[in-house]
């Protein structure tokens, strides 16, 4: 039996190995007229984690980073600052930080959460249909899109992305330059091209327990991160513009991927601007709920105007149907019910719901 695990396991990787290049070789991520065609690599199968040069062009890149200054300057009524629980020294508990540095939190960089018609601007739309095109992810199971901005000194500890967030995209939106810092690290990745038999020169920077074949890994405590960003031995990947970064905190089963704990090493220099966003396992109700019909058309209803409706019989044992079989209200009530049954396995618990309440995790 772990033969024929091992065996599925290795023809599932190979099968998207050839998927996503596929997907990228036919245009299904095309880049905006003029710009250079994006090239992907992927540099981790456990996690998944593939980056993609080229995602954004300069100009989009620009364009986003305008409307982060005007976040920064409350001059964008579709502009929230984020106020994350994070931020506070006390979240660093003994648990999950053994060489902790008293009264640091476990992340100082500023966020910002746009709102549905802030999405829709110009300069943010395509990039988020985009994002979804090449995660294979429907568009209205995404959170709203996040800006984040880093300075001089700004980091973000070791974290998961939890609360039922399957897939992370980050789009780099400025260059830091080799040596001044702020790396996405994958603390539990070899970087590609280190020998497999050469030892970490440090230790593991996550301890916890596995708990059985259905139950996800607990995670005890996490290391401070700066040792392990000073390494080149771990998988961390530089901001450039332009450049976006695709990987999936869990596995098709729903369960959660240690692997994925990541964290954005310090930054010495200059300014680190990123644009993020989570794909949930279930649809976002604020795009199901809204009525603004404008909305409705270019994220609820994105792709309808393809679809060719079946025709319908009625019987006389069953009462003549008379809606599409693609109605949203249908489509969340399934994928709701497949949700629940995949979380109703005996002994199995939510994603997030048997990790510490206070291990680090994104806020909403």
């Amino acid at each position: 039996m772990p033969i024929c695990s091992w065996l599925v396991g290795r023809w599932y990787m190979l099968a998207r190995l050839i998927w996503l290049r596929a997907t990228l070789l036919t245009g299904c991520a095309r880049a905006p007229d003029g710009a250079r065609q994006p090239t992907e690599e992927i540099v981790s199968v456990k996690p998944w984690v593939m980056v993609v040069r080229d995602f954004a062009s300069p100009e989009e890149c620009a364009k986003v980073l305008k409307l982060l200054e005007r976040c920064h300057s409350r001059d964008w009524p579709d502009c929230k600052e984020l106020q994350s629980k994070l931020h506070s020294s006390s979240i660093r508990s003994s648990n999950f930080s053994k060489g902790k540095v008293a009264g640091k939190p476990w992340r100082n960089s500023t966020s910002f959460q746009l709102e549905l018609n802030g999405e829709l601007d110009g300069a943010v739309d395509e990039l988020v249909q985009r994002a979804h095109v090449i995660a294979r992810h429907p568009i209205t199971y995404g959170e709203g899109v996040q800006i984040a901005s880093y300075h001089e000194g700004s980091y973000y500890e070791f974290h998961h992305d939890s609360l039922s967030r399957r897939a992370t995209f980050l789009l780099y939106l400025t260059d830091v330059p080799e040596g001044d810092g702020g790396e996405t690290i994958f603390p539990l990745v070899r970087r590609p091209g280190t020998p497999e038999d050469v030892p970490p020169p440090l230790p593991p920077a996550v301890v916890g327990k596995q708990r059985g074949e259905r139950l996800d890994f607990k995670v005890e405590r996490m290391e401070e991160m700066i040792p392990y960003c000073d390494s080149d031995f771990y998988l961390k990947i530089r901001p450039e513009a332009g450049k976006a970064i695709l990987f999936y905190s869990y596995r098709p089963d729903y369960g959660m991927d240690e692997f994925a704990i990541h964290g954005a090493c310090p930054l010495r220099r200059g300014h680190k601007a990123i644009l993020q966003r989570w794909m949930r396992f279930e649809e976002n109700s604020l795009f199901r709920n809204t009525e603004d019909p404008e909305l409705k058309r270019r994220r609820s209803k994105l792709g309808y105007e393809r679809l060719l409706q079946p025709a319908f019989v009625s019987t006389t044992d069953k009462p003549e149907v008379t809606q599409s079989l693609y109605s949203s209200s249908q489509a969340s009530s399934g994928s709701k019910l497949r949700h629940q049954a995949a979380r109703n396995l005996e002994a199995t618990p939510a994603p997030s719901a048997d990790l510490p309440p206070d291990l680090p995790r994104h806020e909403m």
